[in-house]
Protein backbone atom coordinates (compact mmCIF):
# COMPACT_ATOMS: atom_id res chain seq x y z
CA UNK A 1 0.00 0.00 0.00
CA UNK A 2 1.80 3.11 -1.01
CA UNK A 3 1.45 6.57 0.96
CA UNK A 4 2.13 10.32 0.83
CA UNK A 5 2.15 11.88 4.14
CA UNK A 6 1.85 15.77 4.74
CA UNK A 7 2.27 17.95 7.44
CA UNK A 8 3.48 21.58 7.67
CA UNK A 9 5.72 20.25 10.59
CA UNK A 10 8.78 18.43 9.68
CA UNK A 11 9.04 16.61 12.96
CA UNK A 12 5.65 15.88 12.86
CA UNK A 13 6.01 13.78 9.38
CA UNK A 14 9.24 12.34 10.88
CA UNK A 15 7.65 10.88 13.86
CA UNK A 16 4.78 9.45 11.84
CA UNK A 17 6.66 7.62 9.34
CA UNK A 18 8.78 6.48 12.08
CA UNK A 19 5.03 4.81 13.28
CA UNK A 20 4.43 3.65 9.85
CA UNK A 21 7.68 1.54 9.46
CA UNK A 22 6.89 -0.90 11.39
CA UNK A 23 3.86 -1.87 9.09
CA UNK A 24 5.47 -3.82 6.66
CA UNK A 25 2.16 -3.27 4.33
CA UNK A 26 2.68 -0.20 3.37
CA UNK A 27 5.27 1.75 1.61
CA UNK A 28 6.12 5.44 2.41
CA UNK A 29 6.32 7.13 -1.44
CA UNK A 30 6.71 10.77 -0.42
CA UNK A 31 6.34 13.21 2.65
CA UNK A 32 5.40 16.52 1.95
CA UNK A 33 5.78 19.60 3.73
CA UNK A 34 4.21 21.84 1.25
CA UNK A 35 0.50 20.86 1.01
CA UNK A 36 0.39 23.21 -2.55
CA UNK A 37 2.22 20.39 -4.44
CA UNK A 38 0.24 17.52 -2.98
CA UNK A 39 -1.99 17.41 -5.82
CA UNK A 40 0.48 16.94 -8.38
CA UNK A 41 2.39 14.39 -6.03
CA UNK A 42 -0.36 12.33 -6.35
CA UNK A 43 -0.97 12.73 -10.00
CA UNK A 44 3.04 11.23 -10.20
CA UNK A 45 2.80 8.68 -7.74
CA UNK A 46 -0.92 7.37 -7.21
CA UNK A 47 -1.07 6.30 -3.86
CA UNK A 48 -3.37 4.38 -2.10
CA UNK A 49 -3.93 6.64 0.91
CA UNK A 50 -2.57 10.39 2.14
CA UNK A 51 -2.06 10.74 5.76
CA UNK A 52 -3.54 14.70 5.60
CA UNK A 53 -3.19 17.20 8.58
CA UNK A 54 -5.99 19.30 8.34
CA UNK A 55 -4.40 22.56 10.18
CA UNK A 56 -2.08 24.04 8.21
CA UNK A 57 -1.46 27.74 6.84
CA UNK A 58 -1.68 27.53 3.53
CA UNK A 59 -4.54 25.34 2.73
CA UNK A 60 -7.63 23.95 4.45
CA UNK A 61 -6.69 20.09 4.89
CA UNK A 62 -10.58 18.92 4.19
CA UNK A 63 -10.88 21.09 0.99
CA UNK A 64 -7.16 19.14 -0.39
CA UNK A 65 -8.75 16.03 0.68
CA UNK A 66 -11.77 16.65 -1.39
CA UNK A 67 -9.45 17.61 -4.59
CA UNK A 68 -7.66 14.44 -4.03
CA UNK A 69 -10.49 12.09 -4.14
CA UNK A 70 -11.98 14.67 -7.15
CA UNK A 71 -8.78 13.72 -9.04
CA UNK A 72 -9.28 9.96 -7.78
CA UNK A 73 -12.11 8.56 -5.72
CA UNK A 74 -10.63 5.31 -4.42
CA UNK A 75 -7.21 7.07 -2.95
CA UNK A 76 -7.99 6.07 1.12
CA UNK A 77 -7.64 9.57 3.05
CA UNK A 78 -6.61 9.50 6.82
CA UNK A 79 -6.98 12.72 8.54
CA UNK A 80 -4.79 14.05 11.31
CA UNK A 81 -5.28 16.50 13.78
CA UNK A 82 -4.17 17.67 17.31
CA UNK A 83 -7.75 18.76 18.53
CA UNK A 84 -10.16 16.48 19.17
CA UNK A 85 -13.83 18.36 19.32
CA UNK A 86 -12.55 19.43 15.72
CA UNK A 87 -12.13 15.96 14.52
CA UNK A 88 -15.49 14.39 16.19
CA UNK A 89 -17.56 17.42 15.84
CA UNK A 90 -16.44 18.86 11.94
CA UNK A 91 -15.88 15.77 10.39
CA UNK A 92 -18.66 13.54 10.94
CA UNK A 93 -16.82 10.99 9.58
CA UNK A 94 -15.78 6.97 10.40
CA UNK A 95 -13.19 6.33 13.13
CA UNK A 96 -10.58 4.78 10.12
CA UNK A 97 -10.45 8.80 8.14
CA UNK A 98 -8.92 10.44 11.21
CA UNK A 99 -6.08 9.83 14.02
CA UNK A 100 -5.18 12.26 16.84
CA UNK A 101 -1.67 14.18 17.83
CA UNK A 102 -0.29 12.86 19.29
CA UNK A 103 -0.52 9.47 17.43
CA UNK A 104 -0.76 6.17 19.50
CA UNK A 105 0.71 3.27 18.54
CA UNK A 106 -2.47 1.27 19.04
CA UNK A 107 -4.48 3.55 17.31
CA UNK A 108 -2.47 3.84 14.19
CA UNK A 109 -2.80 0.03 14.32
CA UNK A 110 -6.49 0.21 14.31
CA UNK A 111 -6.47 2.55 11.26
CA UNK A 112 -4.13 0.18 9.30
CA UNK A 113 -6.53 -2.80 9.82
CA UNK A 114 -9.26 -0.71 8.54
CA UNK A 115 -7.58 0.72 5.61
CA UNK A 116 -6.48 -2.46 4.18
CA UNK A 117 -10.20 -3.43 4.83
CA UNK A 118 -11.19 -0.57 2.99
CA UNK A 119 -9.46 -1.36 -0.77
CA UNK A 120 -10.55 0.60 -3.84
CA UNK A 121 -14.53 0.35 -4.20
CA UNK A 122 -15.86 -2.10 -6.94
CA UNK A 123 -19.04 -3.35 -6.24
CA UNK A 124 -22.40 -4.70 -8.01
CA UNK A 125 -23.96 -1.18 -8.65
CA UNK A 126 -21.56 -0.66 -11.10
CA UNK A 127 -22.59 -0.77 -14.72
CA UNK A 128 -21.41 -0.18 -18.33
CA UNK A 129 -21.86 2.91 -20.01
CA UNK A 130 -24.44 1.44 -22.11
CA UNK A 131 -26.71 1.49 -19.51
CA UNK A 132 -28.62 4.03 -17.98
CA UNK A 133 -29.91 5.45 -14.82
CA UNK A 134 -33.28 7.00 -14.02
CA UNK A 135 -33.46 9.48 -11.11
CA UNK A 136 -36.82 9.93 -9.31
CA UNK A 137 -36.38 13.31 -7.68
CA UNK A 138 -40.62 13.01 -7.05
CA UNK A 139 -41.28 12.74 -3.78
CA UNK A 140 -38.09 11.11 -2.49
CA UNK A 141 -35.12 11.08 -4.51
CA UNK A 142 -34.20 7.23 -5.72
CA UNK A 143 -32.16 5.66 -8.51
CA UNK A 144 -33.78 2.93 -11.11
CA UNK A 145 -31.67 1.11 -13.72
CA UNK A 146 -32.60 -0.12 -16.76
CA UNK A 147 -33.09 -3.70 -15.16
CA UNK A 148 -35.87 -2.04 -13.40
CA UNK A 149 -34.03 -2.49 -9.76
CA UNK A 150 -34.78 0.91 -8.07
CA UNK A 151 -31.96 1.78 -5.02
CA UNK A 152 -32.05 4.09 -2.47
CA UNK A 153 -28.65 6.10 -1.93
CA UNK A 154 -27.43 5.81 1.99
CA UNK A 155 -26.23 9.31 2.85
CA UNK A 156 -24.47 10.16 5.82
CA UNK A 157 -25.78 13.11 7.31
CA UNK A 158 -28.70 15.01 6.46
CA UNK A 159 -26.94 17.81 5.40
CA UNK A 160 -25.01 15.35 2.71
CA UNK A 161 -28.31 14.33 1.58
CA UNK A 162 -29.14 18.21 0.63
CA UNK A 163 -25.92 18.88 -0.49
CA UNK A 164 -26.02 16.68 -3.45
CA UNK A 165 -29.47 17.30 -4.33
CA UNK A 166 -28.81 21.26 -4.30
CA UNK A 167 -26.09 20.07 -7.19
CA UNK A 168 -27.98 18.27 -9.01
CA UNK A 169 -30.92 21.34 -8.84
CA UNK A 170 -28.25 22.96 -10.69
CA UNK A 171 -26.29 20.45 -12.37
CA UNK A 172 -24.30 21.52 -14.99
CA UNK A 173 -23.79 25.14 -13.45
CA UNK A 174 -21.11 26.77 -11.08
CA UNK A 175 -22.15 26.33 -7.73
CA UNK A 176 -20.84 28.51 -5.32
CA UNK A 177 -19.05 27.13 -2.11
CA UNK A 178 -20.56 30.79 -0.46
CA UNK A 179 -23.98 30.09 -1.72
CA UNK A 180 -23.82 26.57 -0.08
CA UNK A 181 -22.57 27.60 3.31
CA UNK A 182 -25.66 30.48 3.31
CA UNK A 183 -28.21 27.68 2.23
CA UNK A 184 -27.36 24.43 3.98
CA UNK A 185 -25.12 25.89 7.32
CA UNK A 186 -26.58 29.44 7.85
CA UNK A 187 -25.27 31.35 11.11
CA UNK A 188 -22.29 28.88 11.88
CA UNK A 189 -18.64 30.31 12.33
CA UNK A 190 -17.14 30.32 8.90
CA UNK A 191 -14.47 28.34 9.41
CA UNK A 192 -16.51 25.42 10.70
CA UNK A 193 -19.07 25.73 8.24
CA UNK A 194 -16.14 25.37 5.56
CA UNK A 195 -15.33 22.37 7.25
CA UNK A 196 -18.89 21.27 7.11
CA UNK A 197 -18.61 21.88 3.79
CA UNK A 198 -15.63 19.91 3.04
CA UNK A 199 -16.64 17.05 5.05
CA UNK A 200 -20.04 16.56 3.16
CA UNK A 201 -18.63 16.98 -0.54
CA UNK A 202 -16.08 14.19 0.69
CA UNK A 203 -19.17 12.15 1.74
CA UNK A 204 -21.28 12.92 -1.77
CA UNK A 205 -17.69 11.43 -3.64
CA UNK A 206 -17.92 8.43 -1.36
CA UNK A 207 -21.76 8.44 -2.74
CA UNK A 208 -21.06 8.73 -5.84
CA UNK A 209 -18.43 5.99 -6.43
CA UNK A 210 -21.37 3.64 -6.45
CA UNK A 211 -21.85 5.28 -9.47
CA UNK A 212 -18.82 6.25 -11.54
CA UNK A 213 -20.05 6.51 -15.43
CA UNK A 214 -23.06 8.72 -14.22
CA UNK A 215 -21.57 11.62 -11.71
CA UNK A 216 -18.84 13.54 -12.38
CA UNK A 217 -18.13 16.15 -9.34
CA UNK A 218 -15.69 19.25 -9.95
CA UNK A 219 -14.08 21.24 -7.92
CA UNK A 220 -13.89 24.55 -9.23
CA UNK A 221 -11.90 27.49 -7.81
CA UNK A 222 -15.19 29.17 -6.35
CA UNK A 223 -17.36 26.33 -6.23
CA UNK A 224 -18.37 22.66 -7.62
CA UNK A 225 -20.21 21.62 -10.68
CA UNK A 226 -21.96 18.54 -11.09
CA UNK A 227 -22.49 17.05 -14.53
CA UNK A 228 -24.45 13.66 -15.36
CA UNK A 229 -23.90 11.52 -18.33
CA UNK A 230 -25.99 8.24 -18.98
CA UNK A 231 -28.80 9.48 -16.67
CA UNK A 232 -32.73 10.55 -17.14
CA UNK A 233 -34.57 12.26 -14.44
CA UNK A 234 -38.38 11.52 -13.86
CA UNK A 235 -39.24 15.30 -13.83
CA UNK A 236 -37.04 16.39 -16.64
CA UNK A 237 -38.63 13.46 -19.26
CA UNK A 238 -41.96 14.51 -17.55
CA UNK A 239 -41.94 18.44 -18.71
CA UNK A 240 -39.99 17.59 -21.64
CA UNK A 241 -43.06 14.82 -23.19
CA UNK A 242 -45.59 17.71 -22.21
CA UNK A 243 -43.78 20.06 -24.64
CA UNK A 244 -43.32 17.86 -27.24
CA UNK A 245 -46.73 16.74 -27.16
CA UNK A 246 -49.36 18.61 -29.65
CA UNK A 247 -52.24 19.92 -28.08
CA UNK A 248 -54.50 17.68 -26.40
CA UNK A 249 -57.19 15.87 -28.11
CA UNK A 250 -58.75 12.18 -28.14
CA UNK A 251 -56.03 11.14 -30.69
CA UNK A 252 -53.48 12.69 -28.67
CA UNK A 253 -54.42 11.92 -25.37
CA UNK A 254 -52.53 8.80 -24.76
CA UNK A 255 -49.02 10.91 -25.01
CA UNK A 256 -50.41 13.22 -22.24
CA UNK A 257 -51.09 9.95 -19.94
CA UNK A 258 -47.59 8.39 -20.70
CA UNK A 259 -46.21 11.80 -19.65
CA UNK A 260 -48.16 11.99 -16.48
CA UNK A 261 -46.70 8.68 -15.81
CA UNK A 262 -43.20 10.49 -14.63
CA UNK A 263 -44.80 12.64 -12.07
CA UNK A 264 -45.28 10.72 -8.96
CA UNK A 265 -45.17 13.35 -6.15
CA UNK A 266 -44.26 16.59 -6.11
CA UNK A 267 -40.60 18.01 -6.50
CA UNK A 268 -38.63 16.72 -3.65
CA UNK A 269 -41.55 16.96 -1.81
CA UNK A 270 -40.46 14.69 1.56
CA UNK A 271 -37.47 17.08 2.66
CA UNK A 272 -39.14 20.50 2.62
CA UNK A 273 -36.53 22.25 0.79
CA UNK A 274 -36.90 25.78 1.20
CA UNK A 275 -35.23 26.16 -2.13
CA UNK A 276 -37.14 23.69 -4.42
CA UNK A 277 -40.51 25.73 -3.47
CA UNK A 278 -40.28 27.30 -6.09
CA UNK A 279 -40.39 24.87 -8.54
CA UNK A 280 -42.23 23.11 -6.78
CA UNK A 281 -45.48 25.33 -6.67
CA UNK A 282 -44.46 25.89 -10.56
CA UNK A 283 -44.01 22.00 -11.30
CA UNK A 284 -47.34 21.43 -9.24
CA UNK A 285 -49.65 24.11 -10.95
CA UNK A 286 -48.18 22.32 -14.60
CA UNK A 287 -49.37 18.91 -13.05
CA UNK A 288 -53.12 20.64 -12.16
CA UNK A 289 -53.88 22.20 -15.57
CA UNK A 290 -52.65 19.18 -17.37
CA UNK A 291 -54.83 16.75 -15.25
CA UNK A 292 -57.80 18.96 -15.67
CA UNK A 293 -57.45 18.69 -19.46
CA UNK A 294 -57.14 15.19 -19.50
CA UNK A 295 -60.50 14.93 -17.19
CA UNK A 296 -62.47 17.44 -19.76
CA UNK A 297 -61.45 15.29 -23.24
CA UNK A 298 -62.64 12.22 -21.35
CA UNK A 299 -65.47 14.54 -20.02
CA UNK A 300 -66.16 15.57 -23.78
CA UNK A 301 -65.95 12.14 -25.84
CA UNK A 302 -68.54 10.55 -23.01
CA UNK A 303 -65.75 8.53 -21.31
CA UNK A 304 -67.29 9.32 -17.79
CA UNK A 305 -65.45 6.90 -15.84
CA UNK A 306 -62.23 8.37 -17.02
CA UNK A 307 -63.30 11.27 -16.65
CA UNK A 308 -64.39 11.12 -12.91
CA UNK A 309 -61.42 9.38 -12.16
CA UNK A 310 -59.44 12.07 -12.92
CA UNK A 311 -61.48 14.79 -11.47
CA UNK A 312 -61.31 12.36 -8.32
CA UNK A 313 -57.56 12.10 -8.44
CA UNK A 314 -57.13 15.97 -9.23
CA UNK A 315 -59.76 16.45 -5.95
CA UNK A 316 -57.66 14.24 -3.79
CA UNK A 317 -54.11 16.01 -4.36
CA UNK A 318 -56.02 19.36 -4.26
CA UNK A 319 -59.06 19.63 -2.31
CA UNK A 320 -59.07 23.19 -2.00
CA UNK A 321 -59.58 23.91 -5.52
CA UNK A 322 -63.35 24.65 -6.14
CA UNK A 323 -63.22 24.00 -9.94
CA UNK A 324 -62.55 20.31 -9.40
CA UNK A 325 -65.23 20.05 -6.85
CA UNK A 326 -68.15 22.24 -9.21
CA UNK A 327 -66.44 19.81 -12.12
CA UNK A 328 -67.50 16.82 -10.17
CA UNK A 329 -70.61 17.97 -9.05
CA UNK A 330 -71.68 18.50 -12.81
CA UNK A 331 -70.15 15.15 -14.00
CA UNK A 332 -72.24 13.51 -11.59
CA UNK A 333 -75.54 15.32 -12.14
CA UNK A 334 -75.17 14.62 -15.72
CA UNK A 335 -74.78 10.57 -15.17
CA UNK A 336 -77.39 10.72 -12.58
CA UNK A 337 -75.63 9.86 -9.59
CA UNK A 338 -77.70 12.68 -7.25
CA UNK A 339 -76.62 11.17 -3.87
CA UNK A 340 -73.05 12.31 -5.28
CA UNK A 341 -74.04 15.71 -6.27
CA UNK A 342 -75.07 16.21 -2.77
CA UNK A 343 -72.22 15.27 -0.89
CA UNK A 344 -69.53 17.05 -2.94
CA UNK A 345 -71.66 20.11 -2.51
CA UNK A 346 -71.58 19.38 1.48
CA UNK A 347 -68.15 18.15 1.49
CA UNK A 348 -66.67 21.89 0.30
CA UNK A 349 -69.06 23.29 2.37
CA UNK A 350 -67.59 21.82 5.20
CA UNK A 351 -64.49 22.02 4.02
CA UNK A 352 -64.04 25.43 3.02
CA UNK A 353 -65.81 26.42 6.72
CA UNK A 354 -63.46 24.31 8.82
CA UNK A 355 -60.26 24.98 7.27
CA UNK A 356 -60.35 28.55 5.61
CA UNK A 357 -63.57 30.06 7.27
CA UNK A 358 -65.63 30.65 3.98
CA UNK A 359 -68.26 29.41 1.79
CA UNK A 360 -68.55 28.09 -1.82
CA UNK A 361 -68.16 30.25 -4.54
CA UNK A 362 -71.13 32.18 -5.39
CA UNK A 363 -71.84 30.57 -9.28
CA UNK A 364 -71.25 27.11 -7.31
CA UNK A 365 -73.88 27.61 -4.65
CA UNK A 366 -76.44 29.08 -7.19
CA UNK A 367 -75.55 26.23 -9.61
CA UNK A 368 -76.27 23.74 -6.64
CA UNK A 369 -79.67 25.52 -5.57
CA UNK A 370 -80.94 25.34 -8.82
CA UNK A 371 -79.83 21.94 -9.46
CA UNK A 372 -81.60 21.10 -5.82
CA UNK A 373 -84.94 22.22 -7.41
CA UNK A 374 -85.48 19.73 -9.52
CA UNK A 375 -83.75 16.69 -7.28
CA UNK A 376 -85.90 17.15 -4.52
Amino acid sequence: MKAILVDDEQMALDFLEHLLREHNDIEIVDKLTNPLSVKENVMQTNPDVVFLDINMPQVNGLELAEQILEMNPNIQIVFVTAYDDYALSAFEINALDYLLKPIQKERLKKTMKRLAQNSPLVTEHSSTKQDRLLLSVCGSFSIKKENGETELVSWRTSKVRELFHYLLHNKERLVRKSLLIELIWPGLDPEKAYAQLYTAIYHVRKALKHYPDYFKLENMTEGYILSTQNVDIDMELWQQKLEEAPPITQQTIKQYLEAMEYYTAPYFDDYDYWWAENDKIRLERLWYRTAMQIAKVYYSVSSYDKAKEWYKRINERYPEQEEVHFSLMKLYSFINETEKVDEQYLFLKHLLKSELATTPNPEITSWYKQWKKYHM
